[in-house]
């Protein structure tokens, strides 16, 4: 889960902290501190993989193009010269 859904588990960690922070209001800010950080490290992994899947994404062919291209050669097919019309 962690590997399909990394930006929802940040956005989940980020969101506690305030809910933490009303039940325990004395807690040290040493201990908030680090954890805003990590939550801050975790959503900038987050970041870069979902990045590095849509890289990976842009350098593969769409279905769409190749089915694009298959109706312009049947465009050209129909509309070429044949010995029946013309």
């Amino acid at each position: 889960m962690l590997r399909n859904h990394p930006v929802r588990l940040t956005s989940y960690a980020a969101a506690v902290v305030p809910l933490l922070l009303a039940r325990w209001p004395g807690v040290d800010w040493y201990t908030l501190a680090g954890l805003v950080l990590a939550i801050v490290g975790a959503g900038e992994a987050a970041q870069r993989f979902e990045d590095s899947k849509t890289g990976a994404a842009e350098d593969q062919a769409s279905p769409w193009e190749e089915a694009a291209a298959r109706q312009r050669l049947l465009a050209q097919k129909e509309t070429a010269p044949t010995p029946t019309n013309g």
